[in-house]
């Protein structure tokens, strides 16, 4: 029997109020599967997103609109990792 399962990566750029990049970015790295890469001085984060065990990637992009001193967010990169497991024969 086969199974498969996908585990999904977003990059997006978020855009934070001027001023309250710093603030963004601790809302942002506690949601599970978040991570901020970068901050530019015009308040722009570099963010991963990825599958978290109780919530698919695209779920939290979209509630990255909802977080406190966000402006604007853009998904500039998905990958779907499709990975199959086969169940290794047992040698006689």
């Amino acid at each position: 029997m086969t199974s498969s399962s996908e585990f999904n990566l977003c990059g997006v750029l978020v855009h934070a109020r001027p001023g309250h990049a710093k603030s963004v970015e601790r809302r942002l790295e506690a949601l599970p599967g978040v991570a901020v890469h970068a901050a530019t001085p015009d308040d722009r984060l570099v963010v991963t997103v990825e599958d978290a065990p109780d919530r698919r990637c695209l779920d939290t992009v979209t509630q990255l609109h909802d977080i406190e001193g966000v402006l604007s967010t853009s998904l500039v990169y998905q990958h779907t990792l499709q990975e199959s497991a086969h169940p290794q024969e047992s040698a006689p």
